[in-house]
């Protein structure tokens, strides 16, 4: 009866681990906006159930996934992390310690958090190396019978100087001539160097104190590697300055930001800029103008390219079948294309970083597409509505 009463607990514990899920995420849903979201709901549900998450990710990963999982430190979660070389994440989920109940001992009631420790493997059987009888002489007595017999040797003593103040005439005069043929143009030439060098590496410091207070205070401390030439700046984009460096900002889509620093140092007289207000500016929509009429009517024919300025994805499960429902009467898509495939009278339409191109083929029938990659398109592309293109 008891062996039958082993089995059976042993086969229930099978099942109740069989049934505790797991996840799996590749690198492009690493990056997703909604990473945290769904960390978040992960962790959620096993703070609720009393699981340990057992999770193998990149080490540079580590550290955006727990403040995922546990909304960053707002929910404890049991967690162990095993460092992977593969740009992926898997996750699963296992039983996890249970936490003691705590009764209070007075009136003010103590809460104790349950910390989970990542412990390094360490392989505790090492043998210590077995050491031969050394044996160490002493050689004291050598020592001390080489000091009694070593000789010392006491420096003699200047030649005293019978008529100082002629001596030191002489010396003044031979330095005067020595500094007056080479030492002053020398110094006179390693400050300079020294002056200018001091001048670069200040202004340098400047400049990237500049940009570090630009980053904090409107780029939401994101890092900002890409830069504009003054003639690509739109009159659309928000511009904030501090001294000679330019921070631009650029709505693209569906409330998607993008960051560049102006490539030229800012100059007044030379970039024509409107005050907004609140430190923010934008480009004179009259130099705007300017700009685009120096363009000749055959560069533009020939330079019919347009930028959308953010990559596409297909990964994105949540905005794809948004699109499907909304213009592809709910079909599958299965086929990706590229911006340089696209054709003459292709509707693209954007939601997010996902793109649903449709082909027409007859007047009731399209075929439908995910655009991927690089959203720079080789044609000129008209929009219709807010997340609605033609290719022309």
């Amino acid at each position: 009866m008891k062996k039958i009463i082993s089995i059976s607990l042993l086969f229930i514990s099978t099942v109740i681990l069989a049934e505790l899920p797991s996840w799996g995420m590749t690198e492009n849903q690493y990056k997703l906006p909604n990473f945290n979201t769904k960390m978040k709901e992960i962790g959620g549900e096993a703070a609720k159930n009393n699981w340990l998450l057992k999770i193998t990710a990149p080490k540079d990963w580590h550290s955006k996934i727990r403040t995922g999982l546990t909304d960053a430190g707002a929910v404890d979660v049991q967690v162990n992390f095993k460092d992977s070389l593969h740009q992926s994440i898997t996750i699963t989920a296992a039983p996890g310690i249970k936490m003691a109940k705590v009764s209070p001992s007075t009136s003010n009631t103590t809460v104790q958090k349950q910390v989970v420790i990542d412990k390094p493997e360490i392989d505790t059987e090492v043998e210590a190396p077995e050491f031969g009888k050394i044996k160490i002489e002493s050689n004291a007595d050598e020592l001390l019978e080489s000091i009694s017999n070593m000789e010392i040797a006491v420096p003699q003593a200047k030649e005293v100087v019978t008529n100082p103040t002629e001596t030191i005439a002489d010396e003044k005069s031979e330095t005067k001539a020595l500094n007056n043929t080479t030492s002053l143009p020398q110094q006179s030439n390693n400050e300079a160097v020294i002056a200018e060098s001091d001048d670069a590496l200040s202004e340098q410091a400047k400049i990237e104190e500049s940009k570090e207070n630009l980053r904090n205070r409107y780029a939401r401390n994101k890092r900002v590697d890409k830069n504009l030439s003054y003639n690509n700046i739109k009159s659309k984009d928000d511009l904030y300055i501090d001294g000679s460096v330019v921070l631009i900002k650029r709505f693209v889509n569906q409330g998607v930001v993008l960051y560049f620093w102006m490539h030229e140092n800012y100059d007044p007289d030379v970039h024509k800029l409107v005050d907004k207000g609140s430190g923010k500016y934008q480009k004179d929509p009259s130099a705007q103008m300017e700009a685009e009429s120096n363009e000749t009517e055959t560069a533009i024919e020939e330079n019919k390219v347009t930028n959308l300025d953010f990559i596409a994805i297909d990964t994105d499960l949540d905005s794809q079948d948004d699109l499907r429902r909304d213009f592809a009467r709910n079909k599958r898509v299965n086929v990706n294309i590229r911006a340089d495939q696209l054709r003459e009278d292709d509707v693209l339409y954007v939601l997010n970083q996902t793109v649903l191109v449709e082909r027409p083929i007859t007047t009731v029938q399209s075929a439908y597409f995910w655009l991927v990659g690089s959203t720079v398109i080789p044609r000129e592309v008209e929009r219709q509505k807010d997340n609605q293109f033609i290719v022309r």
